[in-house]
């Protein structure tokens, strides 16, 4: 594990954004870890596609926590792709392609990360609207 710099708060304190990526981040390792033991007649179909929609998932969320200008249309694409996600794991479970404690396992961490995609964008517009507010008096 790296070490943090001390003038940097932990992922717990920093916000909404670094806690998510955090968290992804952690899910990810445990995702790509599993799916390399799936039966390789998923390896190119289902595996691929997971796979793939997770390093995207990566990539977003990394591009909306330093381009404000993109966070909103990115927020909205990484909740279709964890909604995409949903659907390839309910795919895989039920061609026992993935084992049922992975998919439980995976299920919650696609909720957990949608949960908190959707306290980062009431966040943003919580702080959109004080701008707002502040702007008008």
């Amino acid at each position: 594990m790296t070490p943090t710099p001390l003038d940097r708060p932990a992922a717990k304190k920093a916000g909404p954004e670094l806690l998510v990526l955090s968290r992804w981040e952690e899910f990810t390792g445990w995702l790509l870890d599993h799916t390399g033991r799936w039966p390789k007649s998923a390896r190119f179909t289902l595996t691929q596609r997971i796979e793939n929609h997770a390093l995207d998932v990566t990539e977003m969320l990394v591009v909306a926590r330093y381009d404000p200008r993109k966070r909103r249309n990115l927020l909205e694409r990484t909740n279709l792709l964890l909604e995409r996600m949903r659907f390839l794991f309910r795919i895989a479970r039920k061609g026992n392609v993935m084992p049922k404690r992975g998919f439980e396992v995976a299920m919650r961490g696609v909720d957990e990360t949608g949960r908190m995609l959707h306290g980062w964008r009431k966040s943003l517009e919580e702080r959109n609207a004080g701008t707002k507010r502040r702007s008008r008096i």
